[in-house]
């Protein structure tokens, strides 16, 4: 059975590298994208590393994730990999208390609940196949010089639910693995494509995500910082 992977916003930045790197070890990439034409033109320049397919899902509609997951369960009963890469940042130039509660709410629809009912939708079709789960997350401790409170409030129950299904699987005796990276500064379109020399590139920050998908450990509820280290939130219990 050929290995199948979902990246969303597969169309570009973060996701379309991971989604050449997936092609360029083998894999066919469903690309995962909200708009028909971006999609398309991005699927016609991955063709050229694989077996690249466009998936329309628009991670803040929930009936676009039921529609992909019933594609996916019915054509595609070989995907062992899915990548929640799609996201949004709010404006990161605001305050605090600067930020209208909808933005709040859109953010948090998209970073959580969207990768949250996809993950649930296709649970079947990965625990039929052994499968991972890979979030694409991001710090969400308020640093001096970093804290978008949109952003790492969005990201936050993100990664309490890596950690929770994580949980979850390992209790219940899932075959399926889930751990959520934190790839540092990336330049993309989230920030205005900065630069810097503490700035990955797309393609270094794909290479460092797939990285702990092909080392053959177990990172199954982990919160994995850009150095490698795994994230302690100090549980009580």
């Amino acid at each position: 059975m050929v290995k199948t992977a979902l990246v969303t916003g597969a169309n570009k930045g973060i996701g379309y590298a991971i989604a050449q790197q997936l092609l360029e070890q083998g894999y066919t990439v469903l690309v995962g994208a909200r708009n028909a034409g971006r999609g398309e033109a991005a699927v016609r320049e991955l063709q050229t590393f694989g077996n690249a397919e466009l998936l329309l899902v628009d991670v803040a509609d929930l009936d676009s994730i039921h529609a992909a997951v019933a594609s996916i369960t019915a054509n595609y009963d070989g995907l062992d990999l899915l990548v929640n890469n799609a996201g949004i940042s709010g404006d990161m130039d605001r305050t605090a208390w600067e930020y209208e509660t909808q933005e709040l709410l859109d953010i948090y629809k998209v970073d959580f609940i969207g990768p949250y009912e996809l993950t649930k939708g296709l649970l079947p079709v990965l625990q039929k196949n052994s499968g991972t789960i890979i979030n694409i997350s991001t710090p969400i401790e308020p640093g001096k010089w970093w804290h978008p409170l949109g952003y790492m409030a969005g990201k936050a129950p993100l990664n309490v639910m890596t950690k929770d299904f994580g949980l979850e699987f390992e209790q219940q005796n899932m075959p399926i693995e889930i751990f959520a990276v934190m790839p540092g500064a990336v330049s993309t379109d989230l920030n205005g494509h900065i630069e810097g020399d503490f700035v990955r590139t797309t393609d270094n920050a794909a290479e460092l995500i797939l990285s702990f998908f092909f080392d053959d450990q177990n990172h199954n509820g982990q919160v994995i910082n850009e150095d490698g280290s795994v994230v302690n939130y100090n549980p009580q219990h």
